[in-house]
């Protein structure tokens, strides 16, 4: 079986959802974010205000190509930047996490994440619509809605 990675922005539910599936499909649970914190020792912002975001991505880069993951996995928003993320993505089972700009803006204008601390929320659409056709060339699948049962259906 091939694994289930969850793609999308910051913001669109991803860590959530795969705890949530993980439990329902009985597979192990893997967040790669928490799986960089474990590595390095230290959080994401951390990461990003000493080392910056090329480090970031490479730390990022290095775990989804080379760690053995098996079940559900739930990845960084900007995992697709990278064009060697995006080939291996596509070898996966990917789902892609879209609600509408606003319900993802409401989750993440508050938070302390590096790039929403740095960016303005015009800015922040931006990455959005640069990313938008990154996610979609790696997703086998496109959830649009929040209901969780609806996704389990669709899997």
């Amino acid at each position: 079986m091939k694994n289930i990675f969850l793609i999308g922005f910051m913001g669109s539910g991803k860590s959530y959802a795969a705890r949530v599936l993980a439990q329902k499909l009985n597979l192990p649970y893997f967040d790669l974010d928490v799986e960089i914190e474990k590595k390095v020792g230290t959080t994401i912002k951390s990461i990003f205000e000493k080392r910056g975001e090329v480090y970031f991505r490479n730390l990022e880069t290095e775990l989804l190509l080379y760690s053995n993951f098996s079940g559900i996995i739930s990845t960084g928003g900007g995992i697709v930047e990278s064009k060697q993320n995006r080939q291996f993505l596509k070898t996966q089972y990917c789902i892609w996490l879209a609600p509408p700009w606003q319900q993802i803006y409401s989750r993440i204008k508050k938070s302390q994440r590096p790039l929403v601390l740095n960016n303005t929320e015009a800015e922040l659409r931006a990455i959005y619509n640069h990313r938008k056709p990154l996610y979609e060339a790696c997703a086998d699948l496109v959830f649009y809605d929040s209901n969780l049962d609806k996704l389990l259906e669709q899997i």
